[in-house]
């Protein structure tokens, strides 16, 4: 493989910049400090916009695919609900009304009484309801079989 030996050369001479010396960190703790502290921030925005942007564009596939399946399930209801019509229509037009069925009139109603007004006791109709259920409750439990 060759190298250019200029591309190397800028490359080195980028990497020297950009990483002070020792003497230099020890002249300037808090700013190379503050330095690798900004420089991890910045790495860590960038990687949290990537797995975001991954994930948003992750989620419109997956809302796309279900958006054209909810067309095609939209689509096969509407050919479902036109295909019951026209056979209900087929079928209300052969059908045919026994003859045994007699137009109501009126007079062939038969009207009841209202029944008795019978009084009510919900707290006494309570109690006998809960003994008529749970009369279990009202015993002790025997051991065994």
């Amino acid at each position: 493989m060759i190298t250019n030996s200029k591309f190397s050369k800028k490359t080195y001479s980028f990497f020297k910049d950009y990483f002070p010396n020792s003497k230099t960190l020890r002249k300037y703790p808090l700013i190379s400090a503050l330095h690798k502290s900004v420089d991890g921030a910045l790495v860590g925005v960038l990687f949290s916009g990537a797995v975001m942007t991954a994930f948003a564009l992750h989620s419109q596939h997956l809302w796309t695919l279900n958006f054209s399946r909810l067309q095609l399930t939209r689509d096969l209801s509407n050919r479902l609900e036109e295909s019951t019509a026209i056979l209900e229509r087929y079928f209300l037009k052969s059908a045919s009304y026994p003859q045994s069925m007699v137009i109501t009139k009126s007079s062939h109603l038969i009207y009841l009484d209202k029944p008795k007004y019978i009084e009510k006791r919900p707290i006494q109709d309570f109690i006998e309801y809960i003994r008529e259920n749970f009369s279990s409750a009202f015993y002790p439990i025997a051991n065994g079989y």
